[in-house]
């Protein structure tokens, strides 16, 4: 990485960075340096800087330690420094030796002396230190709140690493939190209208459903307050609340509309993740991300449709197909405990990063709940990281083809570290192995049988061209396993073999129908499979 402190980045940043030009400054440089800074010193209107010194410094710390490349408190806090252009945009630094200088606009050049590479508290107390000396010398500075500081600088520490490691604020971090451990509130999804929100799905189990609420009822009110003209999130807000209180709620259910009210307890509540339609003996569980409770999900609605199978056809289900398409991912675990419901045994996924603590391997220990049913996947472009371990295991072990087009490839793991302020770093850590033992990060998965080469063929002419061309697939299979991380152009020709869809492609479920209801054929087509599971050995 580069030592010195550039003007202009072009590297991914979650808030865009503002142009500006170099300017001479005319104006006498003042000395500072990096010493503890005194309870005198830390006087400030705007924020606590003690505190704000141990949330840079533990957030300096596990940015250095855990990235899953080198990177030193120097750098980071440096980068950070540069962040707050996106506050002041004329903000120069000018580093040379062990010193910096900082000045814009609206600050005069101050000069301070650089801690050693890895201090974490002086680095942390420098940055403090500045932000103390802007305040003290603009109003623009004493007028930005704290939160908006942190994000400057943890979002400038964070431009130059990579497009998935991130800084979120204490209500961002919050909101992830609600996404991936659940959250107070009634159970349903809504949509706006004109009188209220328009109840479409009430969750199974939830207080909203044993209050009596159905789909297509109208919430009018919330707490005394109309719902009328307000924004979703506003009505979100008034729905959720601490587990256990009371939320009260007038509604309107048609057809006669004639309004009545329910008071209903709020609970804990994990966004439903697995849905499950029934054809003609074939089961379809679409999979929407992977939070807490998503193989729990997955689970309980292959049971209930196997039972749906056998009450429609007094018999067995001919196939299962797991439709992980446009699925962005989620929790890791969560990806390998789906991955255990359909495997007996064998490696899941492996992570392999610089931190100890990043390198696992997860095995399958389970026992297949499908009983050995046929299994398709459908993925496309943007079924992505906990969507691609899935898609891979399933794959590499024999157990299922993969359909649709050549998956996101975003092979990388994340850790989440919550800084003293409440806020959340999402930070990337490690490496996707898959147990054939590829790595999926800007690769993918590339599917047995690529549906978007010809969208407007019928899905027996696809299946036929699959098999036609399995010398092909083979060759491009053990391309795919022998192209290193390093390769980004080489990376980049393997996935246009199967070029990436955005789209639902309706072909997709017609192969996957097709394969399921003919054992045989379907047998075929997982004879493509072989070639990877050859080289996994």
């Amino acid at each position: 990485m580069k030592k010195y402190i550039s003007n202009i980045f072009s590297e991914y940043r979650s808030t865009p960075r503002v142009k500006f030009i170099p300017t001479m400054l005319m104006v006498a440089i003042l000395a500072a340096c990096t010493a503890p800074i005194s309870k005198t010193g830390r006087r400030s209107e705007t924020f606590d800087a003690v505190a704000a010194t141990q949330t840079f410094a533990s957030g300096f710390r596990h940015i250095s330690e855990r990235y899953i490349e080198p990177v030193s408190a120097s750098e980071l806090a440096l980068e950070g420094l540069r962040g707050l252009t996106t506050i002041d945009p004329s903000l120069q630094i000018q580093h040379t030796g062990n010193r910096i200088t900082i000045g814009s606009d609206i600050l005069s050049p101050h000069s301070y002396t650089l801690p050693a590479t890895n201090d974490y508290e002086g680095w942390a107390n420098l940055t403090v230190q500045i932000l103390l000396d802007a305040q003290n010398q603009a109003a623009h500075y004493q007028k930005t709140k704290l939160d908006k500081l942190y994000e400057a600088v943890f979002d400038g520490s964070l431009s130059h690493l990579d497009a998935f490691s991130r800084y979120a604020n204490v209500e961002q971090a919050k909101r992830n939190r609600e996404k991936r451990s659940g959250f107070g509130g009634i159970g349903i999804r809504f949509i706006m209208l004109e009188n209220g929100a328009n109840v479409s799905l009430v969750f199974p189990g939830s207080p909203a459903s044993n209050a009596g609420l159905r789909p297509k009822d109208i919430i009018t009110h919330a707490d005394g307050r109309s719902l009328v003209e307000l924004k979703r999130q506003e009505t979100g807000s008034l729905l959720r609340g601490k587990i256990g209180s009371i939320v009260e709620v007038k509604v309107l259910r048609p057809p006669a509309r004639i309004p009545f009210n329910l008071s209903i307890k709020r609970d804990r509540i994990v966004e439903i993740t697995a849905t499950h339609s029934v054809k003609n003996g074939v089961v379809n569980i679409h999979v929407t991300r992977f939070n807490n409770h998503t193989a729990q999900h997955v689970a309980q609605n292959l049971a209930q449709a196997l039972q749906e199978v056998h009450r429609q056809l007094n018999g067995k289900a001919k196939g299962v197909i797991l439709d992980l398409r446009s699925n962005p991912g989620g929790l890791l675990k969560q990806a390998v405990n789906v991955s255990d419901l359909f495997l007996v045994n064998g490696r899941i996924i492996s992570t392999r990063g610089r931190h100890p603590a990043s390198n696992h391997d997860y095995d399958a220990k389970s026992t297949d709940i499908a009983r050995g049913l046929p299994l398709v996947v459908l993925i496309n472009g943007r079924s992505a990281s906990a969507s691609e371990i899935v898609a891979s295991a399933l794959q590499d072990h024999d157990r299922a083809v993969v359909i649709g087009s050549t998956s996101f490839g975003k092979g990388t793991v994340q850790t989440v570290i919550t800084l003293p302020n409440k806020a959340e770093i999402t930070l990337t850590w490690s490496r996707f192995q898959t147990p054939s033992g590829y790595f999926l990060h800007g690769l993918g998965v590339s599917p047995s049988i690529c549906a978007t080469r010809d969208e407007n063929s019928d899905a027996a002419n696809v299946i036929e061209t699959a098999l036609w061309n399995a010398v092909q697939h083979t060759e491009s299979v053990q391309a795919w396993h022998s192209v290193s991380t390093k390769q980004k152009r080489e990376r980049q020709r393997l996935k246009e073999i199967c070029p990436a869809t955005n789209q639902l492609n309706p072909i997709d479920v017609k192969i996957a129908e097709r394969l399921l209801k003919d054992t045989a054929l379907y047998q075929r087509v997982k004879a493509l499979n072989q070639a990877i599971a050859f080289i996994g050995k």
